[in-house]
């Protein structure tokens, strides 16, 4: 179960990430739903390719198969928090998932915030969003993300992290 903080803080905001190598690949796993395969590839065709982009995800890539769905963001930034939470927050890619809840479990859905609660409460004008009560807000160690600790590929040595990745990073 997921442990919200005063102020709408996520109960793992502030600790160091793994040691990871960059650029940073997350893997996001659901499970599809008997039958729902045909329509979550037609759904995946459909991706919100331009808020990946406009928040800084370098790469995609979806598998789907054995009962599985998984989709791999390859994120090259240091502040990874933002990334993530400028792109899950993004009115497209919460439709994309709306799209996707009915055929995949366990994915994170379009009611789901990420990133600093400071951050998720001011709108695009910068005034407080005073109105919504306080939310708990996600980052990736309250996720079912797992992130790439180990990459090795013929004639280079193996890429593991070196120093951890916070977030906080310049």
């Amino acid at each position: 179960m997921h442990e919200e903080h005063p102020g709408g803080r996520s109960a793992r905001e502030g600790q160091a990430a793994a040691l990871t190598p960059r650029p940073l690949r997350l893997l996001l796993i659901g499970r599809v739903k008997p039958g729902a395969e045909a329509a979550l590839r037609e759904t995946q065709a459909r991706f919100p390719c331009d808020a990946a982009i406009e928040a800084g995800i370098e790469a995609v890539e979806a598998y789907v198969g054995s009962g599985h769905y998984a989709v791999e963001l390859e994120i090259g930034a240091d502040d990874v928090q933002h990334v993530l939470a400028t792109f899950f927050n993004d009115r497209r890619v919460r439709e994309f998932r709306t799209e996707l809840a009915p055929m995949v479990e366990g994915l994170p859905g379009p009611e789901y915030r990420f990133g600093a609660a400071d951050r998720f409460h001011a709108d695009t004008s910068g005034a407080a969003d005073a109105e919504q009560p306080p939310q708990t807000i996600y980052n990736t160690g309250d996720l079912p993300f797992a992130a790439s600790m180990y990459r090795w590929r013929v004639g280079q040595p193996p890429q593991t992290g070196r120093v951890p990745h916070t977030g906080t990073e310049t």
